[in-house]
């Protein structure tokens, strides 16, 4: 029974507060909540690192498997496995966060075989410890009809939508937000920012690494933001963000974001994504030629009111109470 459960650690790893890491510390506070403080106590360990090579993967994954002692462990696909060989044979919950998986997103051989093992191991596990928490309705079926992972649940982004009211702007720059700066990009990104900013449109990426800012001229600029507030006044004053990825997104944090502050969103119904753009009634397109046409001949849709109040932060116990019954 969940309600005698007295430890819970959360594992994870890397160098930023990236969107993913947001969606996990949520998740491991909610759990906490609902398991009631009293009867649960909560750890946290973040590895400030991140594994490039073989010898340093090892180490992350020896890391893991020293703190999945828990009784329930919420870790990264990356340090799942780590975690399942541990509690293989005892009775310790495994809860892994899967925030996306596109088997073709260009994974090198190892890591798809690393996959290819959690997969198996989670459809051999004949006991509900193991489960897959994932963050949209796409993955929920990809998980449990694709791959045939059936104890697989759904957690998606909560948010406050009270705070990101207050950085709505009713005027607009000749802005456009092109998403955060990331390789699953689609790459013609850059030549649809210099055809916008020929027309007199001023593009920007928002990175959460600060090496990465630069300025390339009248083109675009990649722009690292101090304070979260920067971040989300300057999104708010755009006309648009744009969600151009070539993989099967999760959800992506920054699109729900410049939703909630009344910027429109442009994107691909890829994966997660889809599901964020369809439910949000958002623009979908194809193509950057077509991103183009919506942006200069003012096509954009705007965002369905309701859909703020659904992935509202007051919803998390209708989510936990599938994944943690009594």
């Amino acid at each position: 029974m969940y309600n005698a459960r007295k430890k819970v650690n959360y594992i994870s790893y890397g160098i930023t507060k990236t969107g993913g890491y947001r969606h996990e510390y949520f998740l491991y506070k909610s759990i906490l909540q609902f398991l009631g403080t009293e009867q649960t106590s909560g750890k946290m360990f973040r590895k400030h690192k991140l594994f490039y090579n073989i010898i340093a993967y090892f180490e992350l994954l020896v890391w893991a498997f020293r703190r999945s002692n828990a009784d329930i462990n919420i870790v990264t696909a990356r340090t799942s496995i780590s975690a399942i060989i541990r509690n293989w044979f005892n009775k310790k919950d495994v809860w892994i966060v899967m925030h996306n998986f596109d088997p073709n997103d260009g994974k090198s051989t190892l890591l798809k075989l690393y996959y290819r093992l959690l997969f198996i191991l989670l459809k051999k596990a004949n006991h509900n410890r193991f489960k897959i928490i994932c963050v949209a309705p796409f993955f929920l079926d990809y998980f449990k009809i694709k791959i045939g992972i059936k104890n697989t649940f759904l957690f998606p982004n909560l948010f406050d939508t009270n705070f990101y009211k207050e950085f709505r702007k009713s005027e607009k720059n000749r802005w456009i937000h092109l998403g955060q700066y990331s390789s699953k990009n689609d790459p013609k990104i850059p030549l649809l920012a210099k055809r916008l900013s020929e027309n007199g449109y001023y593009c920007y990426y928002s990175t959460l690494n600060p090496k990465e800012a630069k300025s390339y001229k009248n083109e675009y600029d990649i722009l690292y933001f101090n304070s979260f507030n920067d971040y989300l006044n300057k999104m708010s004053l755009c006309i648009c963000t744009l969600a151009l990825t070539k993989i099967n997104e999760g959800w992506p944090r920054l699109s729900h974001e410049s939703i909630l502050v009344g910027t429109p969103i442009i994107g691909y119904a890829n994966g997660g994504l889809g599901d964020l753009l369809k439910e949000s009634k958002s623009t979908i397109v194809n193509s950057v030629d077509e991103a183009y046409d919506c942006i200069t001949q003012s096509l954009l849709v705007q965002p369905n009111s309701s859909f703020t109040e659904k992935y509202d932060l007051k919803n998390f116990a209708k989510y936990t109470i599938q994944i943690c019954p009594n």
